[in-house]
């Protein structure tokens, strides 16, 4: 009797440890699969690097005429945009019947340089975005005109047309003035590989005045410069306007290529396991207790 005894208690003890074990893997299993859940990369991001830039702002005047301003400013306000500004004010006023003319050139060429943060990523696509706000007035024999506001993107190691656009002209002869915010839409490009890029850009402000008295002419395309008193007349129109966002201004961005999986859409197979806990269904072959297993693990 007591062998009997004796034999059941080790028998219960084993169904003990054996059920103990069967729990411990449970919860192994389940914080493994909590472990393996991992949250989806950050999107790839880009930066736009300055490189060498040749600036240069060429103004030009005969007799009774004036260049004031003359600015080219570059700054990367983010770091997958690149911003350009550039601003000036030519005048001329007649002169004892002598023609006068005032010219202001603005030329650059700026180098800059995309990386990504991604190192998969080899293609990047760009928006040029430009704006021009200003006005040109003549009275009289004289005109004012923006002749050119150009700009063009384009990589070092590419071989097709650049990213490129161009404002029509503005004048104004005779005894008129328009004042002008012309946003062209954006260029977005095709994708293009990352390194080294050129941004060139063109801006000529043109006036001319001539006559016996009282011709003159602006083309203000400045938020800074205010002419002197002499040089304005009280008919003359825009006086009052607003010139804070005077100037041609071009805006390059740098984005993901259209078409190309996104990591924060599409998590990268490696960082996402996802282990699913499946207990057996008790059948009539093998009734609960028969199955050394109390359950499988399958991994998607």
């Amino acid at each position: 009797m007591k062998k009997t005894i004796v034999f059941m208690s080790i028998g219960l003890a084993g169904l003990t440890l054996k059920a103990s074990g069967s729990q411990g893997q449970l919860k192994a299993s389940g914080s493994q699969g909590q472990q393996t859940r991992a949250e989806p990369l950050p999107a790839p991001s880009f930066t736009i690097t300055l490189g060498g830039r040749d600036a240069c702002v060429t103004p030009c005047t005969q007799n009774r005429a004036r260049a004031d301003g003359g600015t080219i400013d570059v700054q990367t306000p983010s770091p997958s945009t690149l911003t350009v500004a550039m601003t000036g004010t030519p005048a001329a006023d007649s002169f004892l019947g002598c023609t006068s003319t005032a010219t202001q050139t603005f030329q650059l060429t700026q180098e800059f340089e995309i990386a990504c943060s991604d190192p998969s990523i080899t293609r990047v696509c760009l928006t040029l975005d430009s704006t021009l706000a200003g006005y040109v007035r003549s009275m009289r024999k004289a005109g004012a005109c923006v002749s050119l506001a150009s700009a063009s993107v384009s990589p070092a190691s590419w071989t097709g047309p650049p990213l490129a656009l161009d404002h029509p002209p503005l004048c104004a002869s005779g005894t008129e003035g328009r004042l002008c915010n012309q946003h062209l839409p954006p260029v977005q490009g095709p994708p293009m590989p990352l390194g080294r890029y050129t941004l060139v850009a063109n801006f000529v402000l043109d006036t001319t005045a001539s006559g016996v008295c009282n011709a003159h002419a602006v083309a203000d395309f400045s938020p800074d410069t205010s002419l002197p008193a002499d040089w304005v007349r009280i008919r003359d129109p825009f006086q009052g306007a607003s010139k804070k966002s005077f100037g041609f201004t071009l805006t390059v961005s740098a984005g993901p290529a259209s078409g190309s999986p996104s990591s924060a859409a599409v998590p990268h197979p490696a960082a996402v396991r996802r282990t699913i806990f499946m207990p057996d269904m008790p059948d009539t072959a093998h009734p609960v207790g028969s199955n050394p297993k109390n359950g499988k693990r399958f991994a998607e």
